[in-house]
């Protein structure tokens, strides 16, 4: 049935036309059906009404709603419908730019400045009504969305109380909540998960209203995204499962379900990438660089050239997009680029992707907690210097637990299962160093022992052929021996699923914790961690000589005979 436009409908109204708009949905009609009657209406108005409604079409394009657009601009005399239409299309660019993860032309200051010239020419015409405050709400709403695209924070929190307060102010039920949700994910976009959580939770309860269900989508996946930095893995998983049983065929749902599913490590290494996912531009290769990562750490270290292949496709995936890609996104560009370059062992160049970081915001602590943990790890390296003492690490490391505990619904021990599931030797390094942090100490289980020896660690005893690979891998240098038939079979048990991720291992070599130790200078605990258990096991010929000398070498250095540097020059000589 033809949706006919109420001939009676004031077009500058704005709470009258959200209120038939609403109605018309009610109905039964789409987004489509409403966009085409307004059309039917003829004038500027009427366009800009329409395309608001064609935006949230599938068949949505660029081009044609700037056709739109351009048709109102063109046939009207009214300058403050002029602007309505010029910030609508700012806006445009700037949400395809926060929508792509692509700066574009609107991705600049001089956007936000134009913005402004616009205010202040609305707000010097001296117009009274409800189309002035509707053009004022619009140009907030394109500041916000730059101010995003620009990672402006400060700037977001301002913009936030303005658009809240004029959504407020024109009194529609519908703006009200589209406003509250698209503020839950500014508030997401700046790192602020608490105040998000406090502002759209509450929208969750209520009943879904029919033309709002992208705006609904949309703070399900900024529940979910702000659970998982504060550590809650299971919160946000249960957030997008719900979701999904209420709109099981919502292609932004199953997108971002698989997006926190590669992040969290728990994604089939063999799924395909979402279709039909308007976010696919943005965070496709986010997904995709996650996937190589958990591939190459379900290699064993008989398969060092699958593991090596899979790091050097990450850090061709996110050298892809390095010259446009959004600021937002560089913190994971560069953690992602810095863990394969740890996994291939170029520990200067990982060094080097962590220094060109940005500093995580306080309340992301996901990040902050992935990039400590990759700082400790190349703490645990033959490399000679880091950007930061062991001890700053350390220090960074409890505050980063500490403040977990000052959040409400943060999960410490989800944020240690999602930090150990990248880098297992940093969070068992925590639970093992002085002063050690208690949530970290069960990582501990991930450390193999030379020997059967009995320690307050349970650790799991390796094959000697298999502890000597991975002893001599965590120095920086690759052995591959070749395996037994029963060796093959004790090694069974150490692939496990995660989710459904395959996984191998993990496990820690010994001699990874006591470089740490040795590092920080804690040669007390060194010495102790060497009574557990020894750093590399007996061999036979030139590897059982080699073995012997890493032990004495770690022994010394632990007595205060060897100085750290003196270590790795030891290490170093006896690795050619």
């Amino acid at each position: 049935m033809t949706l006919e436009l109420d001939t009676t409908l004031d077009l500058a109204n704005w709470p009258d036309v959200l209120s038939w708009a609403a109605e018309a949905s009610a109905r039964g009609h789409s987004q489509l059906d409403i966009a085409t009657a307004f059309l039917s209406q003829g004038s500027a108005l009427g366009n800009i009404r329409a395309f608001t409604h064609l935006m949230r079409d599938p068949s949505f394009t660029k081009e044609r709603g700037l056709s739109i657009l351009k048709e109102a601009y063109t046939t009207t005399t009214d300058q403050l419908v002029k602007i309505i239409v010029l910030v609508t299309a700012h806006h445009t660019g700037a949400r395809e730019s926060l929508h792509s993860g692509e700066r574009n032309e609107k991705t600049n200051k001089s956007g936000m400045q134009i913005l402004q010239e616009y205010l202040r020419d609305i707000q010097g015409m001296g117009r009274i009504g409800m189309l002035p405050l509707e053009a004022e709400y619009r140009i907030f709403h394109a500041m916000l969305v730059t101010a995003l695209t620009l990672n402006a924070s400060q700037d977001v929190q301002q913009l936030i109380s303005r658009l809240m307060g004029i959504a407020e102010i024109i009194g529609h039920k519908e703006l009200t909540n589209r406003t509250t949700d698209f503020c839950t994910t500014a508030l997401v976009s700046t790192s602020n998960y608490s105040e998000s959580i406090a502002l759209g939770r509450p929208q969750l309860q209520k009943p879904l209203v029919p033309g709002m269900q992208s705006s609904y989508v949309g703070v399900i996946v900024d529940m979910a995204n702000a659970f998982l930095h504060i550590g809650a893995y299971k919160k946000s998983r249960q957030f997008l499962q719900e979701g999904l049983e209420k709109i099981p065929n919502s292609s932004s749902l199953l997108g971002y379900f698989q997006w926190i599913e590669a992040q969290s490590g728990h994604l089939s290494q063999t799924e395909e990438l979402p279709k039909n996912w308007d976010r696919v531009a943005r965070y496709g290769w986010q997904i995709e660089a996650f996937r190589e990562l958990s591939r190459a750490l379900a290699e064993g270290p008989h398969r060092a050239h699958h593991r090596r292949q899979h790091f050097l496709r990450i850090v061709e995936i996110t050298n892809e997009g390095v010259d446009t890609r959004l600021s937002h996104d560089s913190t994971v560009e560069r953690w992602l680029r810095a863990r394969a370059r740890l996994g291939l062992g170029e520990y200067s160049l990982a060094r080097s992707e962590l220094s060109r970081g940005e500093p995580c915001r306080p309340e992301d602590l996901l990040h902050r907690a992935w990039t400590n943990a990759l700082h400790l790890e190349l703490g645990m390296t033959v490399l000679p210097q880091l950007l930061k003492p062991m001890q700053e690490l350390e220090e960074e490391a409890r505050r980063i637990y500490a403040d977990l505990q000052k959040i409400e619904h943060a999960d410490p021990e989800g944020l240690t299962q999602l930090t150990a599931r990248w880098m297992p030797a940093a969070v068992a390094y925590l639970g093992l160093m002085p002063d050690a942090i208690p949530d970290c100490r069960k990582a501990l289980e991930n450390v193999f022992r030379i020997k059967d020896r009995k320690s307050r660690w349970s650790m799991t005893v390796l094959p000697p052929a298999l502890a000597l690979s991975l002893t001599l891998d965590a120095l920086g240098q690759e052995y591959q021996p070749g395996f037994s038939t029963n060796t093959n079979y004790q090694l069974r048990p150490l692939k496990q699923k995660v989710g459904d991720a395959e996984v191998w291992g993990p496990v820690v070599a010994p001699v990874t914790l006591a470089l740490g130790l040795l590092r920080g200078g804690y040669l007390d605990a060194a010495r102790e961690w060497l009574s557990v258990t020894r750093m590399a096991p007996e061999a036979r010929g030139d590897l059982g000589e080699i073995a012997e000398n890493i032990q004495v070498s770690f022994k010394q250095a632990a007595q205060g005979v060897l100085s750290f540097h003196q270590l790795l020059q030891r290490l170093e000589v006896l690795m050619v």
